[in-house]
């Protein structure tokens, strides 16, 4: 009884599925250099783990503040960028109005809005997965307070029209622009934006650029919007570990990260290619470190590929994805492995 609000709830799935290479999460393939693993494990050896950690995660603010030209005061950090998603679903507006998001993308708003039983104003890409502002109109008539863009956008790879997204922001909808995947494109952010507006937040993530272990997320906002929404982000949200390791590597590793991102750059490039001199295969564009295929049978060919030792993920069970596969940028040999897979299962469908 207390819990039938849940019994259709679908939460957020996952592909496990285990495979010689992963190219179905996002993430970094690279791990960091053993120096700047051994400085992090000097570290964490001192950490007094029988105490809490500093509640507001002052000298790691400082940190991401300078890695993002932004002051302290413009930060709130959460366990991961699923926690400030949840939270702005929770705090922003009231309840009983809904949350605004295209779809495809990434199923977390949704989620968040499911849990809370709250409202949604979902509206479709058009199909070049891009913004439409039909779309956007049809889905501010249900008075939305709260709206999500995921730019670059999951599962699609390509980045939003600003226009569009202003013009959300413009008709009084407190918008978050989800930047996970900035550090790939080439497209201006909205960190400009979001330290100068009131209705405008940017949401980031150190999970695609190395760090997806520590689960570390990064509100940036209006000082004084930041500080309201500190307000309700849980107490010692942010661990000991993760404060101490996120300072050491987004200093002195710095650098690390910055080539790490220019090689999966590289590799999107490089990948993105071959695959389009596949027969029978369409290749969206990317600005991520990840890209989107659609071949003639997507169940067929992802469970082939796991065959071949490839896991990619299946994305043809949203919108607009019918036999869509979504690609991680893995490391040069694996991306090589799954270029040669990939060949194979093609001739023989």
């Amino acid at each position: 009884m207390f819990l039938d609000r849940l019994k259709n709830f679908k939460s957020y799935k996952t592909e496990t599925t285990p495979c010689r290479v992963k190219l179905s999460s996002n993430e970094n393939p690279f791990d960091l250099p053993e120096w700047l693993k051994e400085k992090i494990s000097e570290a964490v050896k001192n950490i007094p783990l029988n105490r809490y950690p500093d509640p507001t995660s002052q000298e790691l603010k400082e940190v991401i503040a300078d890695f993002y030209g932004v002051s302290p005061e413009n930060l709130v950090l959460g366990n991961g960028s699923d926690e400030l998603i949840h939270l702005l679903v929770t705090v922003v507006g009231q309840i009983d109005r809904p949350v605004m998001y295209p779809v495809p993308t990434f199923p977390m708003y949704q989620v968040s809005a499911d849990i809370l039983g709250r409202p949604k104003a979902e509206f479709l890409l058009d199909q070049n997965f891009q913004l439409d502002k039909r779309e956007i109109d049809k889905a501010l008539e249900k008075e939305p307070q709260l709206a999500f863009f995921a730019s670059p956008n999951n599962p699609t790879g390509n980045s939003f029209d600003r226009d569009l997204i202003l013009y959300t922001a413009e008709r009084g909808i407190f918008t978050a622009v989800d930047e996970a995947y900035i550090h790939f494109s080439d497209k201006k952010d909205f960190l400009n934006e979001a330290v100068n507006s009131d209705r405008i937040v940017v949401i980031r993530t150190m999970s695609k650029i190395g760090l997806a272990g520590i689960r570390l997320g990064v509100l940036i906002a209006n000082k004084d919007v930041a500080s309201l929404l500190d307000r309700a982000r849980q107490p010692f949200n942010i661990t000991y570990p993760t404060q101490i390791i996120g300072k050491i590597v987004l200093t002195e590793g710095k650098e690390v990260i910055k080539n790490q991102i220019e090689k999966i750059v590289s590799e999107r490039k490089r990948v993105m290619e071959q695959v389009q001199k596949i027969k029978g295969i369409k290749v969206y564009p990317s600005d991520a470190n990840f890209f989107l295929i659609k071949v003639p049978d997507g169940e067929t060919v992802h469970r082939m590929l796991i065959e071949e030792g490839v896991l990619v993920r299946n994305m043809s069970h949203l919108p607009m994805m019918e036999n869509c596969l979504r690609v991680s940028i893995g490391k040069p040999e694996e991306n090589d492995t799954f270029i040669k897979a990939l060949k194979n299962v093609m001739e023989k469908i």
